[in-house]
Order: structure tokens, then sequence, then C-alpha cells
């Protein structure tokens, strides 16, 4: 067994999503996991595209709530987290997917079995259901309702660990 293993999780950047993460982590029985944080993005125009950054974006779609439940999930599993960071993927088509994960040496793709990742702006794209047809080691977490309907809460630390 791998002592770090690295897996890839979406995110849309809400704390909702980091749901996932947790479920992951528990999930998981390598001792330490590299955790990526993947969100797909196609720039829609020439001028975006030409000024594209993945650190400008990250920091562009990045919020206050989900900064905090990250350390928060990096506080409660510690022992169990050698790294975890955000990616940006730029492209929508399974084959482009699969050579990410192969060159990211991405050893399982966590995917939520009852949940849809809202578009965070008008240029990203849901990856589960791409990431559902690529051919890596996938695992389907079904999250409880409880975490996946969060009614009048929006965004809130206090989504985390209910």
């Amino acid at each position: 067994m791998k002592q770090v293993e690295k897996i890839l999780v979406p995110t849309d950047f809400t704390v909702k999503s980091l749901n996932l993460v947790r479920e992951a982590i528990e999930h998981s029985s390598a001792p330490q996991l590299e955790i990526v944080l993947a969100h797909a993005y196609l720039p829609s125009s020439i001028t975006d595209l030409l000024f594209f950054s993945k650190s400008r974006l990250i920091e562009k779609l990045s919020n206050k709530e989900f900064t905090e439940a990250c350390k928060l999930i990096k506080s409660k599993y510690d022992t169990r987290i050698h790294a975890m960071y955000v990616d940006i993927l730029s492209s929508n088509h399974a084959s482009y997917l699969n050579n990410y994960l192969e060159g990211n040496k991405i050893d399982e793709v966590y995917l939520p079995e009852n949940m849809e990742m809202k578009p965070t702006t008008t240029d990203s794209i849901d990856l589960v259901p791409i990431l559902r047809k690529c051919r890596h080691t996938t695992v389907m977490i079904p999250l409880p309702k409880s975490l996946v309907f969060i009614p009048n809460r929006v965004n809130q630390v206090s989504d985390l660990f209910q």
C-alpha cells in the first residue's frame, strides 16, 4: 500500500461540496492523502483565454467560507492529509481528463452519487458527469440527504460536519 495516495474530488467552491472530501477521507484506507480539489473552467472569450491565470481564477472563485471550511478539514484530519489544493481543469472532454488523471498520477477519483455541482461562473462546468465517463478508478460516495439538501443555509462553515 502506498503511504500517500493522491485523490481527486470535484468542487464548485461551496462548503457543501467539501462534504465529499470529508467522506472520501473517511472512506479511504490510505494512511495519508494528497487531495486535489478540481474545478472545470472553460473561458468563453478570447480575452479571457489570453489572460487566463489559474492562480488568479482560484483566488476569484474562492470565498471566505470555502477557505475556512478547507482549513477546518485540514485541522480535523491533520494526520491524514499530506496536502490539499485546488486545481483548474480546462476541458470538458473525457480524453483530456483521462490524460490529466494519468499525468498527475491520481490514484482514485471520488464522486458524489447523488449530488450535482452548481456552476460557479458562466464558464464553469460540472465535472461529475464527465469524470463518470473516464476510465479511471472511481469511488461513488452516497452522501446523506442532510448533506446534499441543506435548506435555508447557503455556503456556511456549519454546512460541514452535520
